[in-house]
């Protein structure tokens, strides 16, 4: 008869196999849900290579992140592109941060990446800061296939229309959640180093009664539609060489607490915010630049002072000049549809002039720039077509008893185009990183 002790050692070594068995057919499940790449990316999907490879089946939006791009740095931009009156404008900003798409086994992980902490140097107190730099899961993608040379497949539709707070426009539109039901992906398109993606996004909203910026009554509205832009654009892989700021000039900055300083304590680091700007003739006391500084007038701007717009732009040449730099900032028409389809205002390769449909009287300069050094990527000026009444109206309580043009009304064209340009000089110069101009 068998002992009581093999018995149980029996059952045992049966529930330990019983065990190993199902957790391998979990696993293979697990492996499972990795298909064959031609079953994921099938012969129905337009594909579209750049920065990534991208994938679109009807309304499904698929990313093939090449091996190399992974862990590298991305700045995210959110833009309304287009909207109803009364309900912000195209070209504001919504959300702008740093992400870095990170492999995980099976799973591909969306961080945010924050550079306000650092300590650069070989000394022990790294281990600390990395020990509070842990970056957030912002969205966790399963692997669906595997491309070339292990390039992870994912579906990252949810990201633009499943409205994840830190990509989502809503709060400029005081609006309390989105409807996927009714949003739609217009268009996306890779570039080299960049993924632009425009999305037709519907949002829930409770609005109605008087609205100040049309001056009229609305009826009762519930649902808001708009475009919004995301602009995906990999930072530079060779940073900047930052500058350190000085009380005694003015610029705006991008600041960091420093614990590898070498002051007594943490020390509060700021780089100012500059273009990139390197001599294309090193040994010339003065040349033209390498890469230029160049904004493009958009097409919206009345043609009758895009001149003037120019002017306004390029009226900073003769200061780059005397820093050393000729044709240091040019002006350039955005080219229309026909000459280029693949442009677009909103994309974060391109500055550019926006004119605004608003009764606001007001203009202003925003940049984009790499947190990790100061660098301005690209600046989308807003000029507010009220501004011209603003113009107008400064320059007649203060100029006309010296101005003859200025004592009848409407003011020459020639001569707002000048107060134009000023406003627009001014702009520009908040855009180049000055605070005050």
């Amino acid at each position: 008869m068998q002992s009581v002790h093999s018995l149980v050692r029996g059952v045992c070594v049966f529930t330990v196999a019983f065990v190993c068995a199902s957790s391998a057919i979990a696993q293979d499940k697990k492996k499972g849900d990795v298909k064959p790449y031609e079953e994921v990316v099938t012969k129905d999907a337009a594909s579209d290579p750049g920065v990534f490879l991208v994938h679109r089946i009807d309304d499904r939006i698929l990313y093939e992140i090449p091996a190399a791009e992974l862990g590298h740095d991305f700045l995210w931009l959110v833009q309304i592109a287009g909207t109803q009156a009364g309900s912000g404008y195209g070209g504001t900003p919504a959300a702008e941060r740093i992400v870095r798409f990170e492999l995980r086994d099976d799973k591909v992980l969306l961080r945010d990446v924050r550079y306000s902490v650092r300590a650069d140097t070989k000394d022990s107190i790294k281990n600390a800061i990395e020990a509070i730099s842990i970056a957030p899961i912002i969205a966790l993608f399963p692997v669906k296939a595997w491309g070339k040379d292990k390039a992870p497949v994912i579906d990252v539709t949810d990201v633009f229309k499943g409205d994840i707070t830190e990509f989502s426009a809503r709060a400029a539109f005081n609006a309390q959640g989105a409807d996927p039901s009714k949003s739609f992906i217009e268009s996306i398109k890779s570039f080299p180093e960049n993924i632009e993606t425009k999305v037709l996004m519907t949002y829930r909203v409770n609005k109605g009664g008087f609205d100040f910026e049309t001056e009229s009554w609305g009826p009762p509205q519930t649902a808001l539609t708009a475009l919004i832009h995301h602009s995906m654009v990999r930072l530079p892989l060779q940073p900047m060489k930052p500058r350190k700021y000085d009380s005694r000039v003015g610029f705006f900055t991008v600041g960091f607490l420093d614990y590898a300083s070498q002051e007594q304590g943490v020390e509060r680091v700021n780089y100012v915010n500059r273009w990139r700007l390197e001599k294309r003739d090193k040994n010339a006391a003065v040349s033209e630049p390498v890469k230029p500084i160049v904004y493009f007038v958009g097409r919206e701007v009345p043609d009758k002072w895009k001149p003037w717009v120019k002017k306004g732009i390029e009226s900073w040449q003769p200061v780059f000049e005397a820093a050393g730099f000729r044709n240091a900032i040019l002006a350039k028409d955005a080219p229309s549809p026909q000459e280029d389809p693949d442009w677009d205002a909103e994309d974060a390769r391109y500055s550019s002039i926006r004119w605004m449909p608003s009764i606001v009287e007001n203009a202003y300069g925003p940049h984009v720039h790499d947190p990790r050094t100061g660098e301005i990527l690209e600046a989308d000026i807003q000029i507010f077509h009220n501004v011209l009444k603003l113009a107008r109206d400064w320059y007649f309580v203060q100029a006309s008893p010296n101005d003859e043009r200025a004592q009848t009304m409407p003011l020459p064209d020639d001569l707002l185009g000048e107060l134009l340009a000023y406003i627009v000089a001014h702009e520009v110069g908040h855009t180049l990183g000055f605070p005050t101009t």
